[in-house]
Formats: structure tokens, sequence, C-alpha cells
């Protein structure tokens, strides 16, 4: 059976890993990119990998415009899942905060909503790429965080300050997501799941993800430990907070196809939680915590990098998100990694990668 599953943002971080799943699992991928050359690395790197596999590109330049995947849908009138993982996002800090961050958010998500209703007959799973952003609330961090928690941030809070807008643009467009199905529920014929990552971290799909000055935002973490001196002076208490796994990440977006009783559900990983064996501590971090673990697996860096000042780390840990995700490890059934291995796998393969060099 040829079952079609659209990904939007395909060559995001987080989609290259979602991609490799899905293909490595026989479906038949249809990714979205902005650009033709975006796609072309994707689909020539997969072909390596899985030479028999199924995975076609299409262009969308500006997923925030009223009908942008329309055209998709029209050459694919049977695709049966959905997996929205493109951000939107404008060029020049020019912008106000809601052209920045709100506006592209909340259209993004209700063009490729409305897209599905009229022209998706067939979809049958939508899988959304929402964040702890839209969990988090950063006046009360040591209150529990669950699967039911929403940040209490409203847009007129947040929209003087970019990573408040950003952050409250995540909620608000999960948020939009929710309420869309319940406005449209006669219409509605898919199962809906939002996927809340916090900091994900863990290695790049393929080595050209590490050839850019920077990394993505949260993988950059791990790089900026690798990149350090001696003599580097921190700060190693900024930023804090908790983090989750890119491969974890990943199966999360695929087991809605797969399971229906994810259906309705937010889904929150992090790692070392577990059903048999949880450690509420592990997902917890800040740059010290980092070093911490670069410096006791890598004695080949051990004097070359950072040490880090702080002497009773844990302390300060404490302080940052506390959380119980007790329920996404139930549904899922997945063991997340821990901590320490996202690390340890991203460090190994920053290391091999300037070797090659």
């Amino acid at each position: 059976m040829d079952e079609k599953v659209l990904v939007s943002g395909c060559n995001g971080y987080i989609a290259l890993h979602v991609l490799d799943i899905l293909l490595s699992e026989g479906y038949h991928v249809i990714g979205t990119v902005r650009s033709e050359g975006k796609g072309d690395k994707v689909k020539d790197s997969f072909a390596k990998l899985y030479p028999y596999a199924k995975l076609d590109i299409e262009v969308v330049t500006d997923i925030g415009q009223p009908g942008a995947f329309d055209a998709v849908f029209k050459k694919y009138p049977d695709l049966q899942h959905v997996l929205h993982m493109a951000a939107n996002f404008s060029f020049g800090s020019d912008q106000s905060n809601e052209e920045m961050y709100l506006k592209p958010s909340i259209e993004g998500t209700k063009s490729i909503l409305n897209t599905v209703v009229q022209s998706g007959p067939n979809v049958k799973t939508f899988v959304q790429t929402s964040s702890f952003a839209s969990i988090m609330n950063v006046q009360d961090p040591t209150s529990l965080h669950t699967e039911a928690t929403w940040n209490p941030i409203t847009w007129e809070e947040a929209k003087d300050n970019e990573l408040a807008a950003y952050c409250a643009s995540k909620k608000l467009a999960e948020k939009l997501a929710w309420d869309f199905l319940k406005e449209n529920a006669s219409q509605v014929k898919f199962r809906y799941t939002a996927v809340c990552p916090p900091y994900v971290l863990g290695p790049q799909m393929f080595d050209w993800g590490l050839d850019g000055e920077k990394l993505n935002t949260s993988a950059e973490l791990v790089n900026n430990a690798v990149k350090s001196t001696p003599s580097s002076t921190g700060p190693f208490d900024d930023p804090s907070g908790i983090t989750t796994d890119v491969r974890d990440v990943a199966l999360l977006h695929m087991l809605p196809l797969r399971d229906e009783k994810l259906g309705g559900q937010r889904l929150f990983p992090v790692n070392g939680a577990s059903l048999k064996k949880p450690d509420y501590q592990n997902a917890r971090f800040n740059p010290q915590r980092i070093l911490d673990v670069v410096n006791a697996n890598f004695p080949e860096l051990k004097g070359k990098i950072a040490a880090g000042d702080i002497k009773d780390n844990q302390k300060l840990l404490e302080k940052t998100f506390h959380y119980n995700t007790d329920l996404t490890c139930k549904l899922t059934g997945v063991e997340f990694k821990t901590l320490e291995t996202s690390i340890i796998d991203s460090v190994k393969q920053i290391l091999e990668h300037r070797q090659k060099k």
C-alpha cells in the first residue's frame, strides 16, 4: 500500500530525522521546502541511504499564504497523513515582533489546516510540531509542567520582547489548531496530535548539517562547549532549561500515524523520561551541565575546552523547569534517551566531522 505523508519544512533539523524514520518504514514522503536547492540536497542525501525509497519534493515558498499548499494537495489527492513541521519566519529585524513571529505562525497553521479540510479528504492524521514554549510558565518554573499545562502568556504581555514574542507565537499557533478542530468539528475527518519539545539536542541527520558557522539554536549549545577554550568565561548558568533528543522527537511525529490513541493528545518528550525508571532531573541543563558531560566522556578534550566555574550546579538546575511526562511515556511506550546520550552522540559527530576537514 502506498501510504503518502506530507512533511512541511522537510529540510529542518528535526524533520530530516522524521524523513529518515518514514522512508526506512516504507512510507511515500512528499516533503516541502522553500527553495529548489534545499530540496535537491535532501533528495540526494536520502537517495544514497535508501535508493528505493519514495521521496518527492515540492517547493512552497511562503507557507503563510492562504492556499499555500493547495497545489500540493491537487497533485497528491490521496495524501493520508500530514506532518506540519515548517516554522515560517520573516527576514529583517526591522520588522515588528508581530510581523516576525505572530502572523507567520498563526497564518501558516491556519493555511494548512484549511487546505486539509477543503482538499484532503483522505487525510487521517495531522501532527503539528509545537513547542515546550506552549507549555512553560516562566513566571513559575518550579510549578509542575505536564502535557496539560499551558503557557499563561498573552500576546499583549509578550509583544515588546523578542523571546517572549517567539514563545507566545508558538503557544498561539498551537491554540489556534485546537480551536480550529472544535470550530470545524463537523468537517474535520483527521486525528490531530501536537508534539511539544523543549531544547532539542542530538546529532545532525547528515554531516552537512554541521557545515555552517553556527548550528540550529539547540544543537549550537553542544557545539559551543566543543568550541570553548580553557579561558572561556561563560556565562555557565545561562541559558538553562530542559532538553530532549532529536531522534525521540522524530519518533513521536511518526507514532501517531500508526496509533490512533495518540490522536487528540499533546506529546511532551524530555531526556530521561521513562515509566520504568523515570528521572525527572535528567533533562535539566545549562552550559555547565553540558561541559561536565563533555569533559567526563571525552578525555582528549579535557584541558582544551572550558571546565566551567559552577561548584554546586545541582542547586542551580533545581530552579529551572519541573516536569512530569508520565502520560507521554504511557501513551507511546518510548524510553527516552538520556541527556548524556544526546550530548555524547552530538560531540562524537562534531569531532569526526572536524577530522574529515
